[in-house]
């Protein structure tokens, strides 16, 4: 009851659908994009099933429902609008996740690493000597100024480290030096951790349900099952924080210690299933 003309009105709609696809599928890496076609497709069967339950005022009339009438018609309506505004979001979150940047990992990831930590570690070396020389008292202000302008600050930069402060603290607070002391501090046990795994060759494991795969230099660990796995699979992944990789046809999750717990609760879990 939306159109006076349905077989017309299911041409547009197809014809409106290829359009979107047409649209949504080049904004997606070439490996993924025929499972998310398939997916969009499904999500815009199911809106397609909320709109067929509305109807046209243009075709039933305006005029004489009752109250009930009415609040179905209210209800089938929100329902359609809920069912599009759920398409238009999922596709919106999937081109981005799609198209994020790339995470670095293994060596790349090292070396970035690496060069952060020796940025950190010149910003705590140049905030204890612009320290050092403002709490100096045989310097006048504007030798102090001077002096800062000689490691590096611009002249405004150097007033304002001059300036005191709400506490009245002049130069930088300790809370500066101990924060950016904790960030050098993470990024070492960072380091320390991508390059144990870069070094570490991938390996894999065969179960009777399929294989665990140790892929150190991507930083993942997969599940790999032979066909698609029962519901009861699929649920203990999720609930595990594994997600499924379309492009890698496997559930994966990053490799942390906490990763590492799960999968061995999960390898129990899944021979259970199994046997």
């Amino acid at each position: 009851m939306i159109s006076m003309d349905p077989d017309r009105y299911g041409e547009h709609m197809l014809d409106s659908l290829e359009c979107e696809l047409q649209r949504f599928l080049p904004q997606l890496p070439e490996e993924v994009r025929d499972h998310y076609e398939d997916a969009y497709i499904s999500k815009y069967s199911e809106w397609l099933g909320c709109l067929s339950r509305c109807f046209s005022q243009f075709i039933t009339g305006a005029g004489g429902w009752k109250p009930a009438t009415f609040r179905r018609h209210e209800k089938c309506n929100n329902a359609e609008r809920n069912a599009r505004q759920r398409l238009d979001e999922w596709a919106a979150k999937v081109i981005k996740r799609c198209n994020r940047q790339e995470r670095l990992t293994g060596w790349a990831e090292v070396e970035r690493l690496q060069d952060k930590i020796d940025n950190l570690t010149r910003n705590q070396e140049l905030m204890k000597a612009a320290n050092k020389i403002v709490r100096n008292t045989k310097l006048a202000e504007v030798e102090k100024v001077d002096e800062l302008v000689a490691l590096g600050f611009s002249e405004k930069n150097a007033l304002t480290i001059l300036e005191p402060d709400f506490c009245g603290r002049v130069g930088f607070p300790s809370y500066a030096l101990t924060n950016n002391l904790a960030k050098i501090k993470d990024a070492e046990q960072r380091m320390k951790r991508h390059a144990a795994m870069a070094s570490t060759e991938d390996r894999e494991e065969s179960f009777d349900w399929g294989v665990l795969a140790w892929a150190f230099s991507e930083e993942r660990v997969r599940f790999v099952f032979d066909g698609k796995p029962s519901a009861e699979v699929i649920a203990l992944m999720k609930s595990n924080a594994f997600k499924w990789s379309p492009s890698n046809k496997a559930w994966q999750r990053q490799i942390t210690p906490n990763s590492k717990y799960a999968v061995k609760r999960m390898i129990e879990q899944l021979n259970n299933i199994a046997a």
